[in-house]
């Protein structure tokens, strides 16, 4: 039940199981390279950078969720959230993680969260609304 687990910060990122990074739908990253990435924002101790897991009550990492605030002006921009495949189900995950941006969101300051997702039609049944900004992707062919 995902009522159960909670989301603690994480230094040590390779304690978050592999699969649950190769997960993601629309990677564009290796393991290793989100591993390395995390060790080294951990290293220089980037305030900027948040990374959580979602942990139960034996410590066993369910989920992890990524994100980033800017530091021009202090928007945060979720960029990864995966969880076991057990607590999908019925879409529980998103308003635990909705509940967990509220807190980060206050605690950092931020005026705005961006969430960057391949799969809008599921957000916004879960209330999310469509930015004015919009991502744009260069392909220069």
């Amino acid at each position: 039940m995902i009522d159960n687990l909670k989301f603690i910060k994480l230094k040590m990122p390779r304690l978050i199981p592999i699969d649950l990074i190769e997960s993601v739908k629309g990677r564009t990253f290796s393991s290793e390279q989100f591993y390395k990435y995390q060790e080294e924002q951990v290293k220089y101790e980037n305030p900027g950078n948040l990374l959580y897991v979602l942990i139960d009550e034996n410590k066993k990492i369910h989920g992890y969720l990524w994100a980033e605030i800017s530091q021009l002006d202090g928007s945060m921009f979720v960029n990864t959230f995966s969880i076991r495949k057990e607590y999908w189900g019925k879409g529980e995950a998103i308003p635990k993680v909705c509940e967990f941006l509220r807190h980060l969101k206050l605690e950092h300051g931020c005026e705005r969260v961006f969430w960057i997702t391949t799969n809008e039609k599921f957000f916004l049944k879960h209330g999310f609304s469509r930015s004015k900004n919009v991502l744009m992707e260069f392909k220069s062919d």
